[in-house]
Order: structure tokens, then sequence, then C-alpha cells
């Protein structure tokens, strides 16, 4: 065999090596632009917003001021050619706060259909398990595809795929930002502590969303999609860094540049996955503790978007999960960080109790293969406990 031919052949097994080991990789980071589109209309929709108008306008006019994506699709869009369709988007976004919904339940559907920049008409979408009667639910199915069409022909012609072609750079740059602060092997670090697996978890950034940023706090949304029987958790983050807008509008730092935040929503996001599906067989029982949701820790709550007892238990659990991932993962420094700031900044006061619970299953995997299969054991908590226990620990 000659001397250029082996080469060759090394040559090639070390190319098929990188490849293998890329596609071994369950963790992407990228963005999408059916949820960029729909949170560009929910920005032109803001000034017709009849309900929560006051927090829709606050939002804005705070995130315009550092989000160089809102200001240039505002530049771009905000104009009289599109008032119907900004009057529309309000009209709908209006119609699933009287469903009790927020743009939240958008996203599982947004990404299950083709992506706008394949041109495919949006026909076909599954709602997420909505706790809601079968009339409720098909009127909102409804609602749902008939604005998701409206939304689809604005993209079209509004020829909003070349805006995002115009501003690649910058959504590159949040993508770069976001994968190198990311902690290795996390997803492995997940899956071995809930004793389940996932075929892909992915994370959009999104420089179109708007949540005020303070202390570097941005806003993340689950969304979990079955593709071909495969299940594919996302997570939609928006920005926690500020980016002050520049007259030359150039960048050199995208929203997503803060190693905290970045690794907090990731971990968090990915594991509703875990936690929000498995809970659905106890609603009757979580719901016997109820008691414990005071006005006061709802007043604590308010601002946390945590409105019912149910959904204070899954944050309660999904918290628990990422300060048990950094025990896992040996993080000593973000371990410690997490119980502090979950527990004394975010008010889930039963965390101390309930991971003092969850070691029992931690040393008896063999018994409790998967997180799951301790709930029961989890609940014991919040049933052993009274609202004076709540009242006091929130003084």
């Amino acid at each position: 065999m000659n001397e250029k031919l082996i080469i060759a052949l090394l040559l090639l097994a070390f190319c098929s090596c990188k490849t293998s080991k890329k596609q071994l990789s369950n963790f992407d980071a990228t963005y999408n632009q059916n949820t960029e589109t729909y949170f560009l209309a929910e920005l032109l929709a803001v000034k017709h917003r009849k309900t929560n108008a006051q927090w829709e306008n606050y939002k804005l006019a705070t995130c315009q001021k550092y989000q160089p994506i809102v200001k240039f699709a505002l530049d771009k869009f905000e104009t009289d050619d599109n008032a119907e369709f900004a009057k529309q988007t309000a009209k709908f976004c209006d119609s699933l706060v009287s469903f009790g919904y927020g743009n939240d339940i958008m996203m599982p559907i947004l990404l299950q259909i083709p992506e706008f920049n394949q041109h495919q008409k949006p026909e076909t979408f599954k709602l997420p398990d909505l706790p809601i009667g079968t009339k409720k639910k098909m009127e909102l199915e409804q609602i749902i595809s008939k604005y998701l069409d409206v939304l689809y022909q604005f993209y079209l012609n509004q020829q909003v795929e070349l805006f995002f072609k115009e501003h690649i750079y910058f959504y590159e740059g949040a993508i770069n930002e976001l994968n190198t602060l990311i902690p290795s092997d996390f997803t492995n670090a997940m899956e071995s502590y809930y004793g389940e697996k996932r075929y892909k978890y992915v994370a959009l950034v999104s420089p179109m969303e708007i949540w005020p940023i303070e202390e570097n706090e941005g806003r993340g949304i689950s969304a979990t999609v079955e593709i071909d029987g495969k299940q594919i958790v996302n997570e939609i983050m928006s920005p926690y860094v500020q980016v002050p807008i520049n007259e030359s509008n150039t960048y050199n730092s995208y929203g997503f540049n803060y190693e905290p935040t970045a690794r907090f929503l990731t971990v968090h996001e990915f594991s509703h996955s875990f936690v929000n599906p498995s809970l659905e067989d106890y609603r009757t029982q979580i719901e016997l503790s109820s008691t414990l949701f005071t006005e006061t820790l709802k007043k604590k709550m308010d601002s946390k978007g945590v409105g019912n007892w149910y959904t204070y238990v899954i944050e309660s659990f999904v918290r628990l999960g990422e300060i048990r991932i950094a025990a896992i993962q040996k993080d000593v420094e973000r371990e410690k960080r997490l119980r502090k700031y979950h527990t004394e900044t975010e008010y889930f006061i039963f965390l101390p109790q309930l991971e003092q619970s969850i070691l029992e299953f931690e040393s008896n995997r063999r018994k409790y293969p998967m997180w799951k299969d301790y709930i029961p054991k989890l609940l014991e908590v919040f049933a052993k406990n009274d609202s004076t226990f709540v009242n006091n620990k929130l003084k």
C-alpha cells in the first residue's frame, strides 16, 4: 500500500471519528424563525392589547432600549401596512388570556409545524395536554389554527425571512455566547438523575422576545415536541444581558453572555420535560395540600408567574432537580448558589425538606430507578406541613 493511500485512509478515519462524535451530542443551540416571527408579531400588537396592556407596554418600552433586534424589527415592520395584522395579533393574544393561557402555549405548536422558511403552510398540529373540556379545547384549537395561517401569510408578504438573513450575525453571536457557557455533559447528568432519556435537547435563543432584564434575569419557556416518536425538548430563552443600542449598529455582545443565567435557564427549562408530565397523575393528591398556598405565598409568587399551588409544586421539584444535578456534577459552587437563591430569594421554602427527602431516592436507585417512582415520597413533605409553617417562613 503506497504512502499517499495510507495517508488518505488515515484522514478518512479521522473525519469519520469526528463526525461520529458530533452525532453523539444530543444538545444543540440555535434559533427558530417560527417562534421569532411570533414574538415579532407580539411586538406590533402591544399598542392594541386589551388584556395585560400595562404590562405589555412596560415590557416593550423597557426592552427596546437594550435589545437591538427588537428595535430593528419595530423600525422595519411597525408600519401602516401592518396595522391590521397587529390588531389581529392583539385579538389573538387576548383570546389566549381568556382561556387562561399566555404565549407559552404557542411554543410547542410553533415548533411542531414546518419552519416558515421551508415555505409550507402550517396545517397540522397537536395541542399540549390542557386541563380544559373537549368543547373548549376544540374552540381554542380553531382559534390557533386560524391565527397560524395569518402569521404565516405575514411572514411571506413582509419577507420576514430576509430580515433574519440580514441580522443573522446577531443570532449567530447569541448562539456562540450561549454555547460557551453551558455546562458540559449536563444532559447526561439530567438523564441520570431522572432515570429517563430524551432524543434531543435544543436551546433556542430569542433576541426578539421581550422580558425586562433586571440583575441578568431572563425568561425561559419549555416546549417538548414529539417527532417520529422521538421527544425533542426545547427551551426558548429571552436575553438576560442588556445590549444598549448604538448609532453604528455594530455589536460584539448579543444578550446571552452571563454564565449563571445561561446555566440556570438551560437546566431549569429542560427539567420541566421530566417533571411536568410525571406529575399529571398526581393532580388530585397535590390539590389536597393547596392550603399551603397562602395569601402571603401568593403575593411572593405574583412576579414569578406562579399563580396556583400545582404550579408551585412543579417549580419546587424543578428547582430541586437543578440543585441535585449540580451536586451530581460536583459543581459545588453552583449547587450552593442555586440552593440559596431558590430558597431565600425565590421563596421555594420547602426545598430544604425536599432535598432531605430526595437523598433516599439518590441512595436507593434499585428501588427507585426513575425519579417519578419517588414522587409519592416527595409529596409527603407537603402533607406534613401547614399554613402556619409557610407564613412563619415568609415573615
